[in-house]
Parts: structure tokens; sequence; C-alpha cells
């Protein structure tokens, strides 16, 4: 899956319109009150005013007491006069005392100058409101014509209305564009993860490759899954695990007569590898489906390949397209995640499946089987777990997964550490399987092999290829038989995996630490205390898998297991309860 990641120059961009926002919106300049100079701040004004001036308002307004109304008629005031007296700059050492009629005169608090970004900056040097009662009281007091007590009072306080309007008015275009800055931020996260960029139309292109889709996608962690599958390198770690693609190419390739002459889907194609496979393996048409941008250079590759009259592309997700054909004769598909079933796409084959699948139709693959087993392996814990007993001298014990739920590990373990035979815990025919039933609870036997320290449970699957759905899978006998996994040719035919048994005729790869390494790695439950084990004792529980509650391409699964030591006297260990998540 890809990572959202930001480069530096990206972030110096946004912090550079962050400090346009401040500069345009927090600290919008203001005039002086006896020049033309202006600043960003009403403290740097009236430190200028001081200076150059010698008129020291913060000063003054303490002294005298005034509130917030006296404090703007003495800015208007000092406005009206330089406003009447073009010399009025000039004026140096300008003093009032207190006793100035314009401190009472309402009409002082209409604003001089248009947008006077200083008279809604006063309350933020802390003006004290509470004397504006002495200031209303001198107001009322006051005779000088311009109204009854009631009309002075309306209009002191339509000028603190028109004052509060005005710092709301800036709140509301800070608060715009903050919005504004969110909504950007959102859109380039919906770019990155969740938009899907459909610039083909409902036609064909020139090489008759067409595209279909459902017309709009909605925003959800679904296309988040999607598009993480839109870049390059996830798509070359998958090609280049050649257990994976030649387990495709070798099946198809060795199987011609099954796809000569066949429509193919291949859900979720790709880089459309798999859809070249079978073209070339003389299939008469294949449909190839993805819902990420992939399938755009899909295209690009078919083309180049010069398979642009077999192969039509459709963008789109399966379980809301109509294809060109009614059915298809098979359905192939690279579905498998982390312990198989984690992702959930086996979901979206199945829907395939029942909705365009013929009677006696072929999935490829056509089986899985998952598998749990035993490990000792005192350096895997040491790298992983009680690494944070140390880290460069510190103890970071809270990095250690303490809660009821421990994270599932994938991890590469090396065939030396598997210390039990193996127990299939869940066989799934893609024939037959529906939705529901991948999840699944299934009772576990592990017996251990050697006399060591069992620190973790081992899960890992097996793939298996058939010619023909209907063919039968491996027999119950053998499904039953408390096997270690190996694949070698030499190998007991008790030890092989599945799909190698002389009664089957099918093809496959196994993901298991006998195998050679995949990218599904292996899946490890790491046990909060290690059980002693002696060979030939017993582990015996029961494992249950289930989607997450909270995303169902993740996985909650519950491991409730004892220890059965060979020469114990029969009575059964108290059951131990673990829970993990795999995401």
């Amino acid at each position: 899956m890809s990572v959202l990641s930001y480069s530096e120059s990206g972030f110096d961009t946004q912090d550079d319109r962050w400090d346009d926002w401040e500069d345009e919106e927090m600290n919008t300049p203001m005039k002086c009150l006896f020049c033309t100079q202006t600043f960003q701040s009403p403290i740097v004004l009236f430190r200028h005013a001081k200076q150059a001036h010698g008129f020291d308002f913060p000063k003054t307004r303490a002294t005298l007491g005034l509130d917030f109304y006296q404090s703007m008629r003495v800015v208007n005031y000092i406005r009206t006069m330089g406003l009447s007296d073009p010399n009025f700059e000039q004026v140096s050492g300008f003093t009032i005392d207190g006793t100035e009629a314009f401190l009472s005169d309402d009409s002082y608090l209409k604003p001089a100058i248009p947008d006077d970004n200083l008279l809604y900056a006063l309350d933020e040097l802390d003006l004290d409101d509470s004397a504006s009662v002495g200031s209303l009281s001198r107001s009322l007091k006051a005779d000088d014509g311009l109204g009854s007590p009631d009309s002075l009072r309306e209009r002191e306080l339509t000028a603190r209305i028109r004052a509060l309007e005005h710092q709301l008015g800036l709140r509301e275009r800070e608060v715009k564009y903050v919005s504004g800055q969110f909504d950007e931020y959102r859109q380039m996260v919906k770019r990155q993860f969740y938009d899907s960029i459909d610039d083909c139309g409902a036609g064909k292109e020139a090489a008759d490759i067409g595209e279909r889709g459902s017309g709009s996608e909605e925003a959800d962690g679904s296309n988040y899954y999607f598009n993480s599958y839109a870049g390059n390198d996830i798509h070359m770690q998958m090609l280049q695990d050649k257990v994976r693609t030649e387990g495709y190419r070798d099946f198809i390739y060795d199987n011609k007569d099954v796809f000569k002459g066949k429509v193919v889907l291949d859900v979720g194609c790709g880089t459309g590898i798999l859809s070249m496979f079978a073209a070339r393996a003389g299939a008469a048409r294949v449909i190839a489906v993805d819902n990420s941008d992939i399938i755009h250079k899909a295209r690009a590759n078919v083309i180049e390949n010069k398979l642009e009259g077999v192969i039509t592309l459709v963008k789109g997700k399966i379980e809301d397209l109509e294809l060109p054909v009614d059915t298809v004769d098979i359905i192939i598909s690279e579905w498998m995640g982390y312990f198989l079933l984690f992702e959930a796409m086996l979901d979206s084959v199945l829907v395939a499946r029942d909705r365009f699948l013929a009677p006696g139709g072929l999935l490829a693959p056509s089986a899985s089987y998952i598998y749990l087993t035993a490990i000792s392996d005192e350096e895997y814990i040491n790298d992983q777990i009680n690494y944070w007993d140390d880290v460069y001298g510190f103890k970071m014990s809270a990095m250690k997964s303490t809660g009821p739920v421990i994270e599932a590990d994938v991890d590469v373990v090396p065939a030396r550490a598997v210390a039990a035979s193996r127990a299939l815990i869940a066989e799934i025919d893609h024939g037959t399987a529906t939705p529901a039933a991948l999840d699944f609870s299934s009772s576990f036997t592990l017996v251990a092999t050697r006399d060591s320290t069992i620190h973790a449970f081992l899960g890992y699957f097996d793939v298996a290829f058939a010619r023909s759905q209907a063919e039968p899978g491996p027999s119950q006998a053998v499904l039953s038989l408390p096997v270690c996994d190996g694949d070698s040719s030499d190998a007991p035919v008790s030890a092989r995996a599945l799909w190698k048994q002389p009664e089957s005729s099918m093809n496959g790869f196994t993901t298991g630490p006998h195998g050679t390494a995949t990218h599904w790695k292996q899946t490890v439950f790491v046990l909060r205390e290690p059980i002693q084990a002696k060979q030939g004792d017993e582990v015996r529980g029961q494992f249950t898998c289930r989607k997450s509650t909270t995303n169902p391409r993740e996985l909650d699964l519950d491991i409730s297991y004892y220890h059965a030591a060979r020469d114990a006297d029969g009575q059964a260990a108290e059951p131990k309860q673990l829970s993990y998540q795999l995401r």
C-alpha cells in the first residue's frame, strides 16, 4: 500500500501561505494617528506615535482610565483633526488631560476614516470596559444637544455593535481562509488517495480498448484501498515475486488447451500481466478489470505488446460494472492478502463468479488453504519484542503491545524456527465458497516436533490451481494428517503441500516457511507467555478469523489454546485467550 508523503518543498510552500495569511489577515495594516505611515500591529503603531510624535497613548489611557469608547473617541478626534489640517502630521507633543469635551461626544464614535482597523484592535490592548459605566454616566449628564439619555445610550450601543460586527467580519475572513486552506489540503489528499482519473470516456480508443466505470466513486476507505495500488512500486514488488508470478504463468502456459478460445475475466488486473499470460495462451477474449488508476498503465502495456485485439480493459468495481459479455469461461485473479484473507478481495472475486462465470467455469486459483503451526525463534523475539527493553540505553516498554489486542506481525520466518506440526484451519473451495463463510472458526492440534520454547504461532497459506473447478481436492485422509510443511520432491508424501499430494493433479504454490519466501511472508502471532514444550507435546485450541468491524479489509483474530504435555496426568490446562488484529 502506498503512504502519503510530503517533500520539504511542499511544506515550504504551505508554510509560505500561512505566513501570507498572518500578514494579510491577522496583522492588517493600520495608519498612524499623526502621519501617513502604516503598521501591522497597534503596539508598534503606538510605540511609533510616542517616539515620533510625542503622544504616549497607552500611558494616557491608563493614567486617565479611558474606557473602550473614550479610546475610540481619542482616535477619531485625532484623525478628524488630521483630516481637517494638512499640516497636522507635523504635530508633536499632543496631550489630553481628561477634561476634553470630545471624550463624551458620541459623534466621535463614528470612524473618521473608512475601515479603520486600529479601532477594532483597541480591545486587544486589554482596555477596561468596566470604566464604560463612568463614560456612559458622563455622556448622560452632558447636555450637548445630541438628544435624550436614551438616544445617547442607543448611539453608544450602536457604535459598540459596529465594532463587534467589524471584529466578526475579521474573524469570518480568518475562518474563510482557514476553510480554504483545509479544502485545498483535502483536495490534495483526495487527488492522492481517492480520485480516479477517468479520462477515457465511454467510447473505445484507437486501440479498441474499452474503459467503463460506474460514473463516480465515493471518497471512502474502499477507494483508499484501490488507489493504494495505483503506484509502480507495489506492482514491481509483486511481479518480482517469482513464486507468485511464475505460479500463475506456469499454470496458464502449461494448460493452454484450457484457455484456448475461452473468454477470460481478470479481476484486479493491476499491470495486466495475468491478462497477457491468458492472451498468449490462446484466450479468445480477455476482459481486465481494475478500480485503480494502474489500469491506465495496464492499457499502455497491452498496446505495447500488441494484444489490444484480445484484451479489453474496464475500469471500476466489479460489483458495480456491466461487462461487454454476459458470461466468461475462466476467472483469474491474484487476490490474496496477508494471511490469505487480509484486504478482503476474495469477496469481489466471489461476486464476479456469481455474476459472470458460466456454468462449469473455472477459477484460477481454484482453492486455497490456511495453516497454523508454532515456532521457536529467540532471535526473532529479541529483534522484535525485547528490542524495546534497551534502545541505546533507554527502556521503551510503552512501545510493546500491552493492550488486550496484539497486532499480528508479518515477517519471513526461517524454516529452522518451526517447532511443531501444522494444522489446516481453513480450506476454501473458490467455486462454492460464500463471502459469509470467509469468517471462520476452527479447532487445531499442533504436535511439538522437538524440545523447544514455543514463542509464537505462525500462519500461512497455499493456493492451488486445477484444470477444472469440479476436480476434487486432496482427500480428507490427507487433510487430517498432522504433517510438517515441505515441498521438495524427495520429501515424504505426508510432508508435502496439499496440492502436491499424488492423488491431486493441482498445481500451486505455498507461502510457508519451508518454501521460497514470497511478498506475503508469514503471519506471526506472538505469545504473551512462551510454552515450554517437549517433543510429542500437543498445543490444542480454537482459531477464529473474522473481518474487522471497523474496517472490513482488516482482520480480527482470536486464538484460544492450552498446552497438553505428553506425560501429563490427563488434566487439561486452563485455556489462554489471545486476540490479534491484522491491519
